[in-house]
């Protein structure tokens, strides 16, 4: 008798393409022979990113819609959609990734038998209509329905845990597959000193103090920045290249675009120091919820962060970054010179990053409890 194929389902109101840790463990699922099928909707500002093609991997996804009564009727079909998808496709997991999918996790688990893993990306906001109140009463049935509840963040899992006592939580930090560990020296060999951001595009990641930065810093040093802008704040790239031009910095500052994860890191690999300078106070923790790090230290890019103990204690202490205080411009600008006169100690970085990829900092590593239960 030919062996049951393994499937699952992956279900999200939004482009999971937006989100590296979904294409990572879909990836690890694939290579492992099970059937990884999408559903998700497109997202604006994401249109150009993409997952890389796998035989396994399949990705279906609706027309975006903006928010509205028309939004709601597209929300009720996107789920008719999914539920439809459940029923006769015979999916015994479920993948759910988003609060507006939780309703529908919940009700797979309570009424379908589907095995139903939970992974929370950011922490939703408090309710602040009917429907929101909705949505987190069905995160709460199914924190305790679900087979795993993942998050990218310690701090994060134990707030929910503390709230949801019956759930099931695992740790699942935002790292990069080995394969993406690739340096080439020759690559980046050039008479500039690039510095490199990748991600949302909003003051609270990549503060417009660089700008300031550069203008302290010889010519030589430059920015490249790549990424997309969100809902709260979508006009960042207008504002960050008319700031760099009122200070006179704008030939110095290359904006790359929004890219998929290959030509990302392909882009990365070319400069020299990475830039996580997240505000010291922040709406969550993040330190192992955000990617950039990781992806950086996989491009062989050192880091520079900011000097709150969160950061400090994770990276700067194992030697992979060097801290500064991201609201100063003086401060970053110090600290970029500091690290363009000891070249010695860069390359030490970049050498120490790798080895943590490869070694334990990767997602195939992360994964490998939430795969466990899969196969089991």
């Amino acid at each position: 008798m030919e062996k049951k194929r393994k499937k699952i389902l992956y279900v999200q109101y939004t482009n999971p393409a937006a989100f590296p840790p979904l294409e990572n463990s879909a990836w690890v699922l694939a290579e492992s022979g099970w059937q990884v099928n999408f559903i998700g909707t497109e997202a604006l500002g994401v249109e150009n990113i993409k997952f890389p093609f796998h035989t396994n991997i399949k990705i279906d996804l609706i027309p975006f819609c903006y928010p509205g009564l028309r939004q709601k009727l597209h929300f009720i079909r996107y789920n008719l959609k999914c539920f439809k998808a459940i029923v006769l496709g015979r999916y015994s997991y479920l993948y759910i990734s988003d609060l507006f999918s939780c309703p529908l996790g919940w009700i797979a688990a309570s009424c379908l038998g589907v095995k139903v893993f939970y992974h929370e990306h950011d922490t939703p906001e408090a309710p602040q209509t009917k429907f929101t109140q909705f949505l987190h009463l069905a995160r709460k049935k199914l924190a305790v329905k679900a087979k795993l509840c993942i998050f990218p963040q310690i701090e994060r899992a134990r707030l929910f845990s503390n709230k949801f006592s019956n759930s099931k939580i695992q740790i699942c930090h935002n790292m990069p597959l080995k394969e993406r560990a690739i340096f080439n020296k020759s690559l980046s060999s050039h008479d500039e000193f690039r510095l490199w951001y990748h991600g949302s595009l909003v003051p609270t990641l990549l503060p417009f103090t660089v700008l300031e930065a550069l203008a302290l810093l010889p010519n030589s040093v430059t920015l490249h920045f790549a990424g997309y802008e969100i809902v709260g704040f979508p006009n960042f790239v207008e504002q960050f290249i008319a700031k760099a031009k009122s200070i006179g910095v704008e030939s110095r500052v290359v904006y790359e675009g929004a890219l998929s994860r290959g030509p990302l890191y392909d882009k990365a690999r070319l400069c020299d120091l990475g830039l996580s300078l997240f505000a010291r106070i922040f709406r969550e923790p993040m330190v192992g919820a955000s990617n950039k790090p990781f992806d950086y230290m996989a491009c062989g890019l050192p880091l520079l962060i900011n000097d709150s103990s969160e950061w400090v204690d994770f990276f700067e202490n194992r030697g992979v970054a060097k801290s500064c205080n991201p609201e100063s411009s003086e401060s970053i600008a110090k600290t970029i010179q500091e690290l363009r006169n000891a070249p010695d100690k860069i390359r030490i970085m970049k050498d120490l990053g790798l080895k943590k990829i490869t070694s334990e900092w990767n997602y195939e590593s992360q994964f490998a409890p939430v795969l466990k239960v899969l196969e089991t």
